[in-house]
């Protein structure tokens, strides 16, 4: 019975962010905004402070984080900790973190 298998759970959410935000100036706590907001736009809402981001969607968010600040790759998505998606705070602070080490400036030794 081909064609009666539905892939919509495994596969990452198609729909594009509302508005590109370069999340590069953010501070931790409007970076949490802005993934909220990436949350709630595929419908994956956080319905309370302790509500995890499965991991598919994790990745998504981290890939329209990371092309809204031109870094290239953030974080290994097989590097994501259970701690890392407790929380879209968790999420956001992860990759605050992750985008500081980025931008900060080479020092020489």
């Amino acid at each position: 019975m081909t064609g009666d298998i539905d892939t919509g759970s495994i596969s990452p959410p198609q729909r594009q962010a509302e508005s590109t935000v370069n999340v590069r100036g953010l501070s931790e706590s409007e970076l949490e905004v802005h993934v909220n907001a990436l949350l709630t736009s595929v419908g994956e809402a956080p319905s309370g402070p302790s509500a995890g981001v499965a991991s598919l969607t994790a990745v998504w968010v981290i890939s329209q984080v990371e092309e809204s600040c031109g870094i290239g790759r953030l974080v290994n998505p097989q590097d994501l900790t259970k701690d890392d998606l407790a929380t879209p705070a968790a999420l956001s602070q992860m990759l605050h973190q992750q985008i500081r080490k980025q931008d900060a400036p080479l020092v020489k030794s």
